[in-house]
């Protein structure tokens, strides 16, 4: 199953090319494989090739979590009695490999990581180095490779030395693999649209091989962010927000700048966003205006739409039917039907409004009304926007709604306090330590430093973790 012969190259610095993906000719239903895996890109190229993606100590806590090779101990190539967490991180930065891509291999090959019995025989071929599918493990022939610091170093020699500079000098791997060229693998036409993927198939040549790979790493590795993160995936650049448990793309940038925050986005590799289903796309820019074949107008607000019921409506807010779109009902499909825009509503885009002599700040949306609690939210989401003067009257008849509160997805801190918290669903949930946080990919800058009264008053959440369960993504708590 994999090659024997290496090379002596090391390279330590690379820019990974990104091909375009290819469509498969046959659906994945029909050939047994997840609907979700694409064949044609298993990892990205920093799945595999960053060897700084994880710490020593990060390591050596994942393994104690999964299992009993956090305590293993044995004999480095050198001879000298290691941890296992120590010669993983030895060889990823050796042959600069991703030391996730080495646990995840090992537990595709051997099931070494979760097995809380493993036999010496799976630590013998931890990374199935050297095994051929016809090969007996008692060969003569391959007793070299034979050792768990052995299994370790052969891999990471072989992916980064033999395939991956292969695939730099010539193109393509010692098997003819190489992006964007197409191959026949178990009778499905595949062609890898990066560096890893060719390495992979080369060194597993296999798809339920490397299905079974990329399950793994979705598994362990997807990321799950709190309700209103903004993630831009890497390479592909697509931006989603997160929304109740689904990643909802962008259909563009400048439709993403009219709902988030676009500097605050997370960037994290498209194969550790490959664990969340994904919603509809959203495609038009907050307040766009719309007409359905039936010509229905309606008013785009969020993640909802809300129909102008006549002509008369649509005049007294100013709206210009030169800034109305055509678009198909399927367009609208994927946007809830809000309430409808009538002669009553009052600020359909929302507006800031204040009673003439008095302090409080409200937002006002239609029929409703909110106040604004503090300045902090004024200046953090209105931009210190003037707000209209009303009267009393004209205050009370709208409804009243909870509080503005802070967006989901911010990330908020006291004043002179290091402690960070996420908000959702109206809770601050506390990030443990630096290195969750920097994990998630998270950016410091995006950090507000919130007024300690204002932070106080608002109730604290479960803490952050790095693989959240489906409840606390689903559900407002």
């Amino acid at each position: 199953m994999k090659q024997r012969l290496l090379s002596i190259f090391l390279i330590t610095s690379i820019i990974f090319p990104v091909f375009p993906l290819q469509a498969q000719t046959v659906p994945n239903s029909q050939n047994g494989l997840d609907a979700a895996f694409d064949p044609n890109f298993v990892l990205t190229d920093d799945d595999v090739f960053d060897s700084a993606s994880w710490s020593r100590d990060r390591l050596q806590e994942f393994l104690l979590s999964k299992g009993t090779l956090g305590h293993y101990v044995t004999a480095d190539i050198d001879g000298t009695q290691k941890y296992a967490a120590d010669i993983i991180i030895r060889v990823a930065n050796t042959y600069k490999v991703s030391p996730k891509f080495l646990v995840a291999l090992m537990q595709k090959e051997q099931s070494l990581i979760e097995d809380p019995y493993p036999t010496q025989r799976q630590f013998d071929w931890a990374t199935g180095f050297g095994v051929c599918d016809s090969c007996s493990k008692d060969d003569p022939a391959i007793s070299d490779f034979k050792g768990f610091a052995n299994q370790l170093d052969y891999a990471a020699k072989q992916m980064r030395e033999r395939y991956y500079l292969r695939l730099l000098m010539n193109g393509q791997t010692n098997t003819g693999m190489s992006p964007g060229r197409t191959t026949i693998i178990d009778g499905i036409e595949i062609t890898p649209v990066n560096f890893a993927t060719a390495a992979l198939y080369t060194y597993t040549p296999h798809i339920h091989g490397n299905q079974n790979l990329w399950t793994i790493w979705r598994r362990w590795f997807s990321k799950k962010f709190p309700n209103g993160t903004v993630v831009k995936g890497i390479p592909s650049g697509q931006v989603y927000w997160i929304r109740y448990g689904k990643k909802k793309p962008f259909a563009s940038q400048t439709v993403a700048g009219t709902l988030v925050d676009l500097e605050k986005a997370v960037e994290v590799s498209d194969s550790e966003l490959a664990g969340y289903e994904e919603g509809p796309q959203i495609n038009f820019p907050n307040y766009a205006l719309l007409r359905n074949p039936a010509g229905q107008i309606w008013l785009i607000v969020d993640d909802e739409r809300r129909h102008i019921v006549n002509m008369e409506t649509f005049g007294k807010f100013g709206f210009n039917m030169d800034e109305v779109e055509d678009v198909g009902d399927e367009d609208l499909a994927s946007y809830a039907i809000g309430n409808k825009l009538t002669l009553d509503d009052q600020y359909p885009k929302g507006q800031l409004v204040q009673v003439t002599g008095l302090k409080a700040i409200w937002y006002a949306e239609g029929h409703t009304k909110q106040l604004i609690p503090n300045p902090t939210i004024w200046t953090l989401y209105f931009n210190g926007r003037r707000p209209r003067q009303i009267t009393q009257e004209q205050l009370d008849s709208m409804t009243t709604l909870d509080p503005y509160g802070f967006k989901d997805g911010e990330l908020v801190k006291h004043p002179e306090s290091p402690a960070v918290y996420v908000m959702e669903y109206g809770k601050k949930r506390p990030i443990p330590s630096g290195d969750i946080f920097e994990e998630l990919g998270w950016k410091w800058s995006s950090i507000e430093t919130i007024p300690t009264s204002v932070l106080d008053a608002v109730p604290t959440g479960m803490p952050i973790l790095l693989n959240e369960p489906e409840t606390l993504l689903t559900v407002a708590s």
